[in-house]
């Protein structure tokens, strides 16, 4: 993770008082399938655990990289114009107001205007837009609609529907504690999170959440999509699935692993090329299940496996 992306966690940290707690609860199912996609979002429900790993050796699960990438780099992307000032302002935030600049740190800016926070970052391709006008009280709001809206809001700005993959409406909440006793959960936002994909492949680390607040009323975006390059990615490869397991198994035991359950998908891992556009290169995410023992749980592993990717 970038200085950058951390800086901008840390705004999302902050944004909350130390004495709150955010839960999240789905409310839609997913609304494009991101093909496959190892950073996808995981129903906790259809996460299996299991006491100890299987003795047999791994056991690989390839259905999702049973058919290899065969598509390009679409013809339309996110252009680097895009986090210039006019887009960002009046396509993104959606205002006619007067920004003024007050701050500044290599390619980052900080913007204010009389009613928007801006920060953006184009050498990274990231984006915070704080509204400094507080939710008006909770009004019945249609999960899909708000949706619909925040997919509107990116594209207005330039994103375009070849670069959409998985997107996820959910809903957060506050909850209040005074002195032991804690309050019941109020809702606090409306959230969008949109991964990014190229041909149905999830972008490793790319991606956009927009947030309404209990009235509806835009409230906050904050994205990690940067412009992506014409040339130098690599996005297919000429490997088999019986190779990629191999590739795979070898990966899991140089990282200490010995045995059980793996599921194979494709990624495409970013690099920031000399330019200051992104390239894209073809991977495959080995996961193993959680483990649970008798006094500890140990979380999913996943491992990057190189595949020799090509143009």
């Amino acid at each position: 993770m970038t200085a950058a992306a951390t800086d901008f966690d840390q705004k999302e940290r902050t944004a909350m008082k130390s004495h709150l707690l955010i839960r999240f609860l789905t409310v839609l199912p997913l609304a494009a399938a991101s093909g496959c996609d190892s950073g996808a979002f995981m129903d906790p429900a259809a996460v299996t655990t299991q006491s100890a790993r299987a003795t047999v050796g791994f056991i690989f699960d390839s259905t999702a990289i049973a058919t290899p990438p065969t598509g390009g780099l679409p013809t339309t992307l996110l252009p680097s114009t895009a986090f210039g000032d006019a887009a960002l302002q009046g396509s993104l935030v959606g205002t006619t107001e007067p920004f003024t600049q007050t701050g500044a740190l290599g390619s980052r800016a900080e913007l204010e205007s009389q009613s928007w926070k801006l920060e953006r970052d184009p050498s990274e391709g990231q984006v915070l837009v704080l509204s400094k006008v507080a939710s008006g009280p909770r009004t019945p709001q249609e999960p899909a609609l708000l949706q619909r809206n925040a997919l509107a809001r990116l594209q207005r700005w330039g994103i375009p529907t070849a670069e959409l993959g998985e997107v996820r409406q959910v809903k957060s909440f506050t909850q209040r504690e005074e002195n032991g006793v804690v309050a019941a959960p109020t809702l606090h936002r409306h959230k969008t999170f949109v991964l990014r994909a190229i041909n149905g492949i999830h972008v490793e680390g790319h991606r956009a959440v927009v947030s309404h607040g209990p009235d509806g009323s835009f409230q906050r975006a904050l994205i990690s999509w940067p412009a992506l390059a014409r040339s130098g990615h690599l996005l297919r490869t000429r490997l088999t699935t019986a190779q990629i397991e191999q590739r795979a198994r070898e990966a899991l035991q140089a990282e200490g692993e010995t045995a059980g359950d793996v599921h194979l998908s494709w990624k495409y891992v970013p690099t920031q090329l000399s330019t200051g556009e992104w390239a894209l290169t073809l991977q495959v995410s080995a996961e193993m299940p959680p483990v649970t023992g008798t006094t500890s749980t140990e979380e999913p592993r996943v491992i990057d496996v190189d595949v020799s990717a090509i143009p």
